[in-house]
C-alpha cells in the first residue's frame, strides 16, 4: 500500500507543475565580437571557455583526425580532452581567455613521434625500438588560448596520453608507472623543445598534462595523473605536479575500495537504485558514473535504461527519479545530471548543479 501511495504522489507531483522541479536554461551568453573583430560562440556555462570562430567559422585542429582515432574507446577519448581543459583554468581564466583547436603542430609531425625509434639518424620516434617492449606514448593533443583580443596566443597546452596497458599482435602487456613516466620525461621534452622553435611559441606558456590510458574494457576511462606548466621559453620539464582526479562506475564491484567506497557515495547510489528499482521494477538496469578532484565529487552521472515507453509513464518515473535524487544525494557535492533512455533513444533529462537544491528535468516527446 505504501508503494502505490507514493506511487500517487508522483503522478500528482506532475499534475500539479512538477513541485520543485523546474525546466530550462539560464544565463545564457549569446556570444561577442572581440576586440579584434572575431566572433565567439556563447556559452551556457559560464564556468567554461567560449571558442572564437575565425572570419565567421569553428577552426578544426591541425590534427583533428588523428587525434579521434589514437585512444582505444570513447571513455578515454573523453576524458583525455575534457581533463585537458580543466587543467588550464588556473593558466588561463576562462574569463579573459578563448579557446581555439589546436593550429601549430601538423598531424604528421605528431604521427612521426608516436612512431618506434629506430637506429636511422632522421628518426623521430618516441617509443622504445624493440618489438619485444610496448608502445607507451600513444597520442598527442594540442589547444589553444587566445587573448581577449581573440586573436593573440596567450598559450597552449599539450595533453600527452600513454598506455598503462599495451596490446601487441601476439600479447597484451601491463606497463608500470615507473616504465610510463620514463618515458614520459623523454618524450615531454623532446616534443617540448621542438614546440618552442615554432614561430609564435617561444616564450607563451605551455600547460602539460600526462594521461594514463585505461584498458580496452574499462568503461570509466583513464586519467591525468601529472601536469606542469613551461614558462619563459623553457624546453625542459624537471618535475611534475601530481593530479589527483578519478573517473569510477558506480556501483563499485565487491572488495574494492576507492573514493565513492570511502565518502560513502557507493552506498548512496545503492539507496537510489534500490528504491528506482523498487518502485518501478520494469527497468533494464541503472548505472553512474563519477568524476572527483581532490577526492571531492564534481560530477555524477546516471543512467537509467527504461522500459517504459508512454509519455505519462516516463513523466512519472522522471518526477519519482528526481525526488530521490533530491533526497538521496542532498549531501553529495558536484553537479548531478540523470539520463533516462530506452532502446528507441533518450526519454528523460534530470540535471542538479552543484550544491545546488533544485532539480530541473525535462521530458523529451
Amino acid at each position: 500500500m505504501k508503494r502505490n501511495w507514493l506511487f500517487v504522489v508522483a503522478v500528482c507531483l506532475i499534475l500539479s507543475g512538477c513541485g520543485n522541479l523546474e525546466k530550462g536554461i539560464t544565463n545564457i551568453d549569446q556570444g561577442d565580437v572581440t576586440t579584434g573583430g572575431n566572433i565567439t560562440t556563447g556559452r551556457i556555462d559560464q564556468g567554461v571557455y567560449q571558442a572564437v570562430m575565425t572570419e565567421g567559422k569553428y577552426q578544426t585542429s591541425a590534427a583533428r583526425k588523428l587525434n579521434a582515432e589514437k585512444l582505444n574507446n570513447g571513455f578515454n577519448q573523453t576524458n583525455f580532452e575534457n581533463g585537458l581543459l580543466r587543467l588550464c583554468y588556473d593558466t588561463f581564466s576562462v574569463d579573459d581567455h578563448y579557446f581555439q583547436e589546436g593550429q601549430y603542430i601538423a598531424a604528421d609531425i605528431i604521427k612521426n613521434w608516436l612512431k618506434r625509434g629506430t637506429d636511422d639518424q632522421d628518426s623521430q620516434g618516441l617509443n622504445p625500438a624493440s618489438e619485444d617492449e610496448p608502445i607507451i606514448f600513444q597520442q598527442l593533443m594540442e589547444h589553444n588560448f587566445l587573448k581577449e583580443d581573440g586573436k593573440t596566443l596567450g598559450g597552449i597546452s599539450l595533453g600527452f596520453a600513454f598506455n598503462s596497458v599495451y596490446y601487441g599482435s601476439e600479447e597484451t602487456m601491463t606497463i608500470s608507472r615507473d616504465t610510463l613516466m620514463a618515458n614520459a620525461l623523454k618524450t615531454v621534452n623532446t616534443v617540448l623543445t621542438y614546440v618552442r622553435q615554432i614561430d609564435g611559441l617561444s616564450s607563451v606558456p605551455i600547460v602539460i598534462g600526462l594521461f594514463e590510458q585505461s584498458a580496452k574494457n574499462d568503461t570509466a576511462g583513464g586519467n591525468y595523473i601529472y601536469q606542469a606548466v613551461s614558462t619563459d621559453g623553457g624546453t625542459t620539464i624537471d618535475q611534475f605536479e601530481p593530479v589527483n582526479e578519478a573517473h569510477l562506475i558506480l556501483p563499485v564491484a565487491s572488495g574494492t575500495a576507492n573514493a565513492a567506497t570511502d565518502d560513502g557515495l557507493n552506498s548512496k547510489f545503492i539507496t537510489f537504485r534500490d528504491a528506482i528499482i523498487s518502485f518501478f521494477p520494469d527497468l533494464a538496469g541503472v548505472s553512474g558514473k563519477v568524476y572527483y578532484v581532490n577526492d571531492q565529487v564534481q560530477k555524477l552521472v546516471i543512467t537509467i535504461d527504461s522500459n517504459y515507453y508512454s509519455k505519462t509513464e516516463v513523466t512519472s518515473f522522471t518526477q519519482y527519479a528526481g525526488k530521490q535524487v533530491e533526497t538521496v544525494f542532498s549531501d553529495v557535492p558536484g553537479v548531478i545530471e540523470v539520463q533516462i533512455g530506452s532502446i528507441s533513444g533518450q526519454q528523460a533529462f534530470l540535471s542538479r548543479d552543484a550544491d545546488g537544491e533544485t532539480i530541473s528535468s525535462f521530458v523529451f516527446n
